[in-house]
């Protein structure tokens, strides 16, 4: 994993021959709640279903509060509040209430949730759109190293990790329980793995070009 980046210019200055540059992240897609859904399902005892069906009340219930003028907290995640806009004036009886509206929702994240981001590698971007394209060995190291640091991973998990479909993933997992490397377990009708119980053998930390 890794947050990727690009350089852009700064506005001129005065006097400036040359402008300076500025990092900006780049966002590479967005997961939608039906992708988040199905992730959080192999990770837990949740559906697919609940885990939607409980964005959805939150998300009612936010707008309740947030519409309410007070502002919406979850824990160690942030702080959610409304802003609003209206013309400039210098006398507050030069504006009423009609002439004000909504501007944004803001978000402040967590200390927690600011934290856990401090160890994440970021890595400047390549200027293309295409996805990497990942060997078998690179792949499978990719898995261990996600199981490693989050304990488990599902076929879902893994095959949106590596850029590659369900049956390539299929394969890298049963290649890895072949090497006894890891283990499939179940959770009711879904199927996770998790390091092999007896082999207690640290993966190898994949290289800088093998994790995004």
């Amino acid at each position: 994993m890794s947050i990727e980046y690009d350089l852009f210019a700064n506005p001129p200055q005065e006097g400036q021959e040359k402008p300076t540059l500025h990092a900006r992240a780049i966002n590479t897609e967005t997961v939608h709640t039906d992708e988040l859904a199905k992730m959080i399902e192999g990770m837990s005892t949740f559906t697919a279903a609940d885990i939607k069906g409980a964005i959805k009340a939150i998300g009612d219930r936010m707008f309740y509060y947030l519409s309410n003028s007070q502002s919406v907290h979850l824990e160690g995640i942030g702080t959610f509040s409304v802003t609003l806009k209206c013309r400039p004036v210098e006398n507050k009886k030069d504006i009423r209430a009609a002439s004000i509206s909504f501007k944004n929702v803001e978000f402040r994240a967590d200390p927690e949730m600011k934290n856990r981001f401090r160890g994440v590698r970021i890595e400047r971007r390549e200027g293309t759109s295409e996805k990497k394209v990942y060997t078998d060995d690179i792949r499978q190291k990719r898995i261990l190293w996600y199981i490693k640091n989050y304990g488990t991973i599902n076929l879902t998990v893994a095959a949106s990790m590596n850029h590659c479909t369900r049956q390539k993933t299929k394969k890298d997992l049963e290649q890895l329980i072949e090497d006894n490397q890891i283990q499939k377990s179940w959770c009711g009708k879904r199927a996770f793995y998790i390091r092999r119980s007896a082999d207690q053998r640290t993966p190898e930390a994949p290289s800088n070009d093998s994790i995004e």
